[in-house]
């Protein structure tokens, strides 16, 4: 009696704890489930770091946004509003603070990174590209009823045909639920920004975030290669790369971008200029090139196959890119000389940015690390 007893104690617990995660799964949202607070966070999984000239901040998964203040060892894990994959930070000034991350997540501090508020989420970002759907659809039926030459008329519904898969992706997504990442925004000011991610999704605010605008027919994209990274150059121009060798420039704060040629045709991850206002473009399996002009690119030869994930000019001028299996490709941009480091660890390093002295800060999949680079030989 006592073992049937017993088994059907173990058989209701295990009918309950399966009912209970069943329950647990349907009702679960990380896009509006707080972080939780982990003892570990900063080794887990990081994916960018930027700094402000208090405090340093990272972001990555389950919602992980940490801070240090400068020149100290602890790590903070702040309190957000979700617990979705955060993919980029972006440091407008010591006050304002964005992230940005998965299902279509866009976080703000305004108090120095101390508390985050949601400025967007996946389901505002679907109803913002579907409503810029609809409208794209009316100008192009308007435009066809109008036009009168018979090629103009094909093109143009050539064009619908096309918007029409597109609207009806979007209304699966609906079914479906908020499911496209950001990959990266930046802030130029306060007021104005941009976010970019997956299928080519650009979205723009002037206010600060308050209201946005789609803008994924700014660059031409018409397959919706995802947009990687936005970096600011001089005079706040900015440089967007993506999938496919994409390459865009923008020279009014992300209002119109202009194609450029680009040398590489497989994925680029990022870009950066150095001290001379050079531009570099890094991606897949170690390539990497230089602009003089901006424009027109030559390849720098870095004698490693792994992907070149982030990047950062350091104080000396000297350019460090970090990738895959742990690499360091360290440059000089004047001589194009470039110099090969190993991180002991061998993981992937997703960016860094330059700590104290010849010290490097890394984030990626084994969390934060340090790297002591040695000193530049003149």
């Amino acid at each position: 009696m006592k073992r049937i007893a017993l088994a059907g104690i173990v058989t209701a617990l295990i009918t309950s704890a399966t009912v209970s995660a069943a329950v647990i799964a349907e009702t679960f949202d990380p896009l509006r489930t707080p972080a939780a607070q982990a003892p570990r966070a900063e080794q887990g999984l990081l994916i960018d770091i930027e700094q402000t000239v208090h405090r340093t901040f990272t972001v990555g998964d389950h919602g992980i946004l940490l801070s240090q203040g400068i020149g100290e060892s602890d790590w903070q894990q702040a309190i957000v509003p979700t617990s979705v994959l955060l993919t980029s930070i972006s440091v407008v000034d010591a006050e304002h603070i964005w992230a940005a991350g998965h299902q279509g997540a866009l976080i703000r501090s305004i108090d120095g990174g101390d508390t985050w508020q949601f400025m967007l989420d996946g389901q505002q970002l679907l109803d913002l590209e579907y409503e810029w759907l609809q409208d794209k659809q009316a100008a192009l039926e308007d435009a066809i009823e109008n036009a009168e030459d018979e090629y103009e008329i094909e093109e143009l519904e050539f064009e619908l045909d096309e918007l029409f898969f597109h609207i009806g992706g979007a209304e699966i997504q609906f079914d479906v639920g908020p499911t496209k990442p950001f990959l990266d925004v930046h802030f130029f000011n306060r007021e104005v920004g941009l976010a970019v991610g997956a299928y080519g999704t650009i979205l723009r605010t002037t206010n600060g975030g308050e209201s946005w605008q789609v803008m994924n027919d700014a660059i031409d994209n018409i397959t919706g290669y995802h947009i990687n990274k936005l970096v600011e150059g001089p005079e706040q121009s900015l440089i967007l790369v993506g999938e496919a060798g994409l390459l865009a420039r923008s020279d009014d704060l992300g209002e119109t971008f202009e194609m450029l040629d680009s040398p590489y045709h497989g994925s680029l991850f990022g870009a950066i200029f150095d001290a001379e206002e050079r531009l570099w473009v890094h991606g897949l399996r170690g390539n990497l090139y230089v602009a003089e002009d901006g424009y027109s690119f030559q390849q720098v030869m870095v004698n490693t196959r792994y992907n070149l994930n982030g990047a950062t000019l350091l104080a000396d001028g000297r350019l460090v890119f970090v990738g895959h299996a742990g690499v360091l490709a360290v440059v000089n941009p004047d001589s194009q000389e470039v110099e090969l480091f190993n991180h002991p660890s061998g993981v992937p390093i997703s960016n860094l940015v330059q700590g104290t002295g010849n010290e490097l800060i890394l984030v990626g999949r084994a969390g934060v690390q340090t790297f002591a680079l040695p000193a530049a030989s003149h």
